[in-house]
């Protein structure tokens, strides 16, 4: 279908022209001779079966007697008169009982007609008859029925003439209408053809200066119009070219000579030009080195505050350290070894007679349930010992963490755990549980419903630890009979807020924003190390430390916001 439609496309306008023309009036002659032969053979038919019924309807009349009396030679007499229409196949006369009464058939045995069923009326069956069956009546009474069968072979002819006559009408209709078109497609296909003509020689000459002219206001006047238009624009545009293309000319040697003017200039300032570039490489190897120098002091500064750091956890700890070791050194020394001693030193002397020591005199009688009591005073000695010792080999661990993680402190992260926020609040309680104990300052824990959290425990439970000391240290300065730091849990979208409130001796409202500075402190001993190192730190687990205080004497609230997961960490890093 593609390949057909471009090859008619590659036609030239009167071989278009003439086709669709032939087209046209084969289609219309078509359709019309289509309705012609449809129609004219409908009439035929109904002009036929109009005959047949009438010349029933007259042998039905005649037939009445026949019938009545029983006159079956009468009838077929009568029946046989209709000889003379050729098309007739079967004449029939039928009784009341629709059995044959008379019959005349032109072809075949009349014996082997057996008719089924009559309808009355005429109508053409599958078979191509035609059959008519009209009611043989007397004074209103059916007596039978006149059947007649016709062959249609002359309809058939019939229809074949039409179909021949239209063909030639067909013919005739597209000879005239080629020949008719042919004549008149000059006034169309001309002018289209002169513009294609003139279209032609101005691409081979490139005279724009060339028109068309056509005196008509059809759509072929149109087109010559705007062609000649188009090359009027052509034209000018060309004009404008060419003095265009001079004014670049001129312009051009204009800019050679601007060049060479330019370049003459360059020449002569590039000796100065190459001096100043060396003092400037002189320049930037001094600001190198100067950058150098500064990015020296600044890691040792770095250093400096990073050591500082250390020091300052690992001097909360040896806090929790020295406590553990002296209620050692106290339990160790209030053991009750003399006690031990006495009862050895009896049973010594006794040994020759243990058994009459033991059980007849008094001493020796209450010597076991003695050393009973004994030997547990002594255990829970040593439990306590023990506790005492583990809680010393922990706080140990926990410089180690401190110190690993400081030698990560370069940005690298260390170990992410997955923790709840309690179990961190616990631990951190755990370090300075005895030292809150000693001075009887109260800890009470408000711990919200909060997620476990993705963290590098080392460095949280650092500045916990921080903050707890010194809301106690605060406490501790305040004179006032209620010494409470309250711990909290809390969450806040995708943060977990860890509080550290007191009832100590508050803030003043001019150093809120100043706590966290390197070196900046409120104590007399203090070095302003601690805040800051929690603030640093809270910032590398993508978090953030801030305070808030009603003022001096109203107490203060750490707030540590650590994100709940690793990404949200990351989030806060990058942001």
């Amino acid at each position: 279908m593609g390949r057909t439609t471009k090859r008619f496309r590659d036609f030239s306008v009167q071989t278009k022209l003439t086709f669709l023309a032939a087209t046209a009036i084969t289609l219309a002659v078509s359709v019309a001779c289509v309705i012609f032969v449809i129609l004219d053979v409908q009439r035929i038919s109904a002009s036929k079966a109009t005959q047949l019924t009438a010349i029933a309807e007259t042998l039905s009349t005649n037939s009445t007697a026949a019938l009545a009396f029983g006159q079956q030679d009468a009838a077929e007499e009568l029946l046989a008169a209709i000889k003379g229409r050729e098309t007739i196949d079967i004449a029939c006369i039928l009784d009341a009982d629709a059995s044959v009464f008379a019959i005349y058939r032109r072809f075949g045995d009349p014996a082997e007609f057996h008719p089924q069923s009559v309808t009355l009326g005429a109508h053409y069956d599958p078979d191509g008859f035609l059959n008519v069956a009209v009611p043989i009546t007397d004074d209103g009474d059916r007596l039978g029925t006149l059947f007649l069968r016709e062959t249609t072979a002359d309809l058939g002819q019939a229809r074949t003439a039409h179909v021949l006559a239209a063909a030639v009408v067909l013919a005739i209709s597209i000879i005239i209408g080629v020949f008719a078109s042919s004549l008149l497609q000059d006034s169309v296909t001309a002018p289209i053809l002169r513009l294609a003509s003139t279209a032609k020689t101005i691409s081979q000459s490139e005279d724009c200066a060339i028109r068309v002219h056509h005196d008509s206001d059809d759509e072929i006047g149109v087109l010559y119009r705007q062609f000649n238009g188009m090359l009027d624009r052509v034209q000018s545009r060309e004009k404008a070219v060419i003095q265009a293309s001079e004014r670049l000319q001129e312009l051009n040697q204009e800019l050679e000579q601007r060049v060479a003017e330019r370049t003459s200039e360059l020449e002569q300032s590039n000796t100065a030009l190459q001096s100043q570039i060396e003092a400037k490489d002189l320049a930037t190897k001094q600001l190198q080195n100067t950058h150098a120098q500064l990015l020296e002091v600044s890691r040792r500064a770095g250093m400096a505050d990073i050591a500082n750091g250390v020091l300052h956890n690992i001097g909360n700890v040896l806090n929790s350290l020295n406590i553990s070791a002296n209620l050692i050194d106290e339990r160790l020394r209030n053991v009750k070894l003399a006690s031990l001693e006495k009862a050895v030193e009896l049973l010594t002397q006794n040994e020759d007679e243990l058994a009459e020591f033991l059980l007849r005199s008094d001493q020796g009688k209450i010597l076991p349930r003695y050393l009973g009591k004994l030997s547990g005073s002594m255990r829970e000695d040593q439990r306590s010992i023990l506790d005492e010792i583990e809680s010393l080999a922990s706080n140990v661990e926990h410089i180690k963490d401190i110190v690993r993680a400081q030698q990560s402190h370069a940005g690298a992260f260390g170990v992410m755990e997955q923790l709840h926020p309690a179990a961190l609040f616990e631990d951190a309680i755990h370090f300075v549980h005895d030292s809150f104990s000693k001075h009887n300052v109260e800890i009470v824990k408000d711990y919200g419903h909060v997620p476990a959290i993705e963290i590098e425990k080392s460095k949280a439970i650092q500045i916990i630890v921080n903050l707890i000391k010194n809301a106690k240290e605060s406490v501790l300065e305040h004179d006032s009979e209620l010494k409470r730091v309250t711990l909290r849990l809390e969450q806040s979208g995708d943060e977990v807020c860890f509080q550290v409130s007191d009832s100590g001796t508050g803030i003043a409202p001019d150093r809120i924003t100043t706590i966290f500075s390197n070196g900046f402190t409120t104590k007399k001993d203090g070095h302003g190390f601690g805040l800051h190192a929690s603030a640093t730190a809270a910032v590398e687990l993508g978090g953030r430390l801030s305070v808030h205080s009603e003022g001096i004497g109203q107490g203060a609230t750490f707030t540590l916001m650590l994100p709940v997961s690793i990404r949200t960490r990351h989030k806060a890093l990058a942001g």
